[in-house]
C-alpha cells in the first residue's frame, strides 16, 4: 500500500499500473490522485479517454468489458468506478449470520478476484493501454480482491489529514498556486473548525486571487480580511470571555456567529467539544505531561494544543466537569425539542458564566 505522496510521485514519474484503488473518508485526496493520473496518463487526450461509472450499476465483468473497448478518439483509456459494492466491508447483519459457523470461502468474492486476476495477467505491455481506478469511502482489507489490487496494482488510503500532515498539505497547495503562507496565517487556518480539504482549498484560492502578482505571501492579515468563518477560533474567544467573567463579550461573540449564519447546532457542538478537550488538557496538566506531548495526546494541531493548555491552566477540574454537565443538560433540551438551539446557546452561556462566578466566589 502506498501513501498519498508516494502515489503522486509514482504517477508523476509515469510509472503506471493497470489498476488503482483510492479509498478513505477524504474525497478531495481521491480526486487529487485521479486528476494527477488523468494528466500524466492521458495527456492531451483527457476529453476522450476518461470515463466514469457508478459502481452500483455495473458488475466487475461489465467494467472489465468496458475498459477493453477501443476508443475512437483516444489510444488510452482511464475508467473510474465509483463506490463498487464488491470492495465494501460486509454488513453487520451478514457478519452476525456467519457467527458461530465454520469459516467458508465466499465463492462470489473468489470469482471477483479471479476475473480481475485474468484481466491483469492479460496486460502484456509494461505500459497499460487502459487503467482501471476504483474509488471507495470504505474497503474490506481482508477481501482477496483488495489484496490482489494492493499486490498487482496500487492501493492508497485517503484518510482525513490532521496536525502536521494537514499543515504540510496547505503549504504545498499554496505553493502550487504560486504563493507561500506564513506561520501566523497557517495557524489561523488550522484553528478553523472546518478542516475539509475542499473548503480549505477554496479558501486558499480566494487568498491567492486577492493578492497582487508581487505579493507572494499569504499573511494573517489576508486571512483576517477574507476568511469565510473561523468557528473554532471564535469558540476559543467565547471560552476566554467566560473565563474572564465577561458574559457581555461572550454574548456579543455568539451574536456575531449567528449573524454570520453559522448553524446554532454546529456552534453548540464546537463549544461542547472545546470543553471536553479542555478537561482532557487539564488532566494532562495534572499528570505532569510535557507540553510537547499535548499535540499527540489531544490529536490536534500544535497551535491548538498550546491554546488548550493555556486555557486549561485557568480552570480547576470540578469547574470543567460542572460546565460539561451544563452542556449535557442543554443538549438534552435541544434534542427533546424543549429549547430551540439558538435559545439554548444563550441560556447555556449564562449558566456557564454563573457556574464559574459561583465557583470563584
Amino acid at each position: 500500500m502506498l501513501s498519498h505522496q508516494a502515489a503522486i510521485k509514482q504517477i508523476e514519474e509515469k510509472k503506471f499500473v493497470p489498476v488503482y484503488l483510492f479509498y478513505g473518508e477524504e474525497r478531495y485526496l481521491q480526486e487529487e490522485l485521479v486528476e494527477q493520473l488523468t494528466a500524466a496518463f492521458l495527456g492531451t487526450e483527457t476529453d476522450f479517454g476518461k470515463e466514469k461509472l457508478d459502481g452500483a450499476e455495473y458488475t466487475l465483468e461489465a467494467v472489465l468489458d468496458r475498459i477493453g473497448e477501443s476508443g475512437l478518439f483516444s489510444e488510452r483509456k482511464l475508467l473510474i468506478v465509483d463506490n463498487p459494492p464488491y470492495l465494501l466491508p460486509p454488513r453487520k447483519r451478514d457478519e452476525q449470520d456467519l457467527s458461530g459457523e465454520p469459516e467458508q470461502k465466499d465463492k462470489k468474492e473468489d470469482l471477483h478476484a479471479d476475473i480481475l486476476l485474468s484481466h491483469l495477467e492479460a496486460q502484456a505491455s509494461s505500459i497499460p493501454e487502459g487503467i482501471l481506478v476504483f474509488l471507495s469511502s470504505q474497503v474490506d482489507r481482508r477481501r482477496r480482491l483488495f489484496k490482489l489490487i494492493d499486490k498487482r496494482g496500487v492501493a492508497v488510503e485517503c484518510g482525513p489529514l490532521k496536525g502536521d500532515s494537514l499543515a504540510a498539505w496547505i503549504r504545498k497547495k499554496a505553493a502550487e498556486m504560486g504563493k507561500s503562507i506564513d506561520r501566523a496565517a497557517l495557524e489561523k487556518l488550522l484553528l478553523a473548525g472546518d478542516q475539509n480539504l475542499h473548503y480549505i482549498s477554496r479558501e486558499l484560492e480566494k487568498y491567492c486571487t486577492f493578492l497582487k502578482d508581487d505579493e507572494e505571501v499569504i499573511t494573517a492579515r489576508t486571512v483576517d480580511a477574507l476568511f469565510s468563518g473561523d468557528i473554532q477560533g471564535d469558540v476559543f474567544k467565547l471560552s476566554d470571555a467566560l473565563a474572564e467573567g465577561s458574559l457581555f463579550r461572550a454574548d456579543a461573540l455568539l451574536d456575531l456567529l449567528l449573524r454570520r449564519r453559522e448553524k446554532p447546532l454546529l456552534i453548540f457542538f464546537m463549544l461542547a467539544r472545546h470543553y471536553r478537550l479542555l478537561l482532557q488538557a487539564h488532566s494532562l496538566l495534572e499528570e505532569g505531561i510535557p507540553p510537547a506531548e499535548f499535540t499527540g495526546a489531544l490529536e490536534v494541531h500544535p497551535f491548538v494544543a498550546r491554546k488548550l493548555r493555556e486555557q486549561a491552566s485557568l480552570y480547576n477540574r470540578a469547574l470543567l466537569e460542572e460546565v460539561l454537565i451544563v452542556l449535557q443538560e442543554a443538549d438534552f433540551k435541544i434534542k427533546t425539542g424543549r429549547l430551540e438551539p439558538a435559545d439554548a446557546l444563550k441560556l447555556m452561556l449564562a449558566r456557564i458564566d454563573h457556574v464559574q462566578k459561583t465557583a470563584v466566589g
